[in-house]
């Protein structure tokens, strides 16, 4: 074998060998072509691959990212929400410096039939009584309805069992307030009465229950029918009372 090698190399150098040569060398590079082109193409997939892999792995990540940023904006979101609704109590608060106000937390909430009540953590134990007034953001949102140990049960405006006594804040008329399928409406309302679209109402000390002039929304449609002798106003409180966590109570 060494001997062939030998013979090889030494003719290789004379010019009549040069088409063994050429023969050999492209019977050679012929399939080190084909190996350098399969091996390239083998690392080139390896290639793809790990990018695949690890473009798989940043999307996950980012996904993962993406959700924990939308849970700490949704939680900011909520936080912004309770520190305006605090602002707004704390403003009622300095606005109603001679009432007695007792802060409670919402626990639960019925928006479904007749009966749209709020359950709150303060009962007769914290000086809680029937048909004391609930304010949340400024605005009434009803009244303490049946009173437990530690516990109470808050009537909302819209249950239609609750009748409020309003006064139209321009005008001056006194009305009935009740929750309707329509809404918050109020009754009793002369025809002739000079009311506008936006006009606020507030409460009315009528019948000794509810401190005068707290707010309780503004009227956003006026209803009349030919047959009838009184208006009826449809008014908005922009309290979302199904987001509450908090509420106000007026003891004294």
């Amino acid at each position: 074998m060494l001997a062939l090698l030998v013979l090889f190399l030494v003719f290789s150098q004379f010019g009549f060998f040069s088409p063994v040569r050429d023969g050999l060398r492209r019977s050679v590079a012929l399939p080190a072509h084909w190996v350098d082109v399969a091996t390239t193409r083998v690392i080139d997939a390896f290639k793809v691959l790990f990018t695949v892999n690890n473009l798989a792995r940043e999307n996950a990540e980012l996904k993962t990212e993406n959700t924990e940023l939308k849970a700490k904006a949704a939680s900011l979101e909520a936080l912004k929400v309770e520190n305006d609704n605090l602002y707004k109590d704390l403003q009622f608060k300095k606005a109603h410096p001679q009432m007695r106000l007792t802060p409670a937390n919402v626990v639960g909430y019925s928006p479904t039939g007749l009966y749209q009540t709020l359950i709150i953590d303060r009962g007769s134990r914290d000086g809680l009584k029937e048909n004391q007034v609930v304010v949340a953001s400024g605005y009434l949102i009803g009244k303490v309805g049946k009173v437990s140990l530690a516990t109470s049960e808050v009537w909302l405006l819209a249950n239609r069992n609750l009748l409020t006594p309003v006064i139209l804040a321009k005008t001056g008329t006194i009305g009935l307030l009740r929750g309707s399928i329509r809404g918050l409406i109020v009754e009793n309302i002369p025809l002739d009465t000079k009311t506008k679209i936006g006009e606020a109402v507030v409460t009315s000390s009528l019948e000794g229950i509810y401190p005068a002039g707290i707010a309780v929304g503004h009227v956003v449609d006026i209803i009349s029918a030919k047959e009838e002798i009184f208006l009826t106003l449809r008014i908005e409180n922009p309290v979302s009372v199904g987001n509450l966590t908090s509420v106000l109570i007026v003891t004294k």
